[in-house]
């Protein structure tokens, strides 16, 4: 398979076969993929016109999996899976945000193996509904699902569900108001 790099990238190496960029995305570096193991036939996906900025990073496990949809804006996340992550569509995450399966990272090993039959398809870790916003330096978990519409406070930490049109803080992630869902614009 030829290699694929990008124009305006400073870091040699190119993009791993198993990264798939849709239309008229931006991807600042293949230097986002350094750590990156995933063996899935698509380790990562995006939709088209999604931008993928300074500082994000894809530490993916083996089984490791992302799908990010359209019209999103990924602004130096850090990315730590080793299961699957969904990111719809009009997400924004802003700098320096964390999305991980556990609270500590751990260097992989050399006797860890990985078996294609374990699984189709990777167990579900994280997922972010259609146009919400991540503020900067929030945590998400493993098990965390942040409903439609809804806001995460800046250094909060989400380990749960956050429901649709509401805006969370804190460590741990509270609901601090809900919504009018009549009230937003959706044109």
């Amino acid at each position: 398979m030829k290699e694929r790099k990008l124009e305006h990238d400073w870091f040699p190496e190119p993009l791993p076969n198993n990264v798939f960029l849709g239309e008229r995305n931006w991807l600042y570096s293949s230097f986002a993929f350094r750590h990156y193991r995933s063996q899935r036939s698509i380790g990562v996906e995006t939709g088209h016109d999604t931008g993928l900025y300074n500082g994000t990073f894809f530490d993916l496990g083996r089984n490791g999996e992302v799908k990010i949809g359209n019209y999103c804006t990924l602004v130096g996340a850090i990315i730590c899976s080793d299961r699957r992550i969904v990111i719809e569509d009009y997400v924004f995450i802003a700098h320096e945000v964390v999305l991980a399966d556990s609270f500590a990272a751990t260097p992989p090993t050399r006797t860890q193996t990985w078996d294609k039959a374990q699984t189709l398809q990777s167990p579900l870790s994280i997922v972010i509904g259609e146009n919400a916003w991540i503020g900067a330096r929030a945590v998400l978990l493993g098990g965390a699902c942040v409903g439609e519409g809804a806001i995460v406070g800046a250094c909060s930490v989400v380990t749960e569900t956050v429901p649709p049109y509401t805006i969370v803080a804190g460590n741990p992630a509270r609901i601090i108001r809900t919504l009018d869902r009549g009230s937003i614009d959706h044109a």
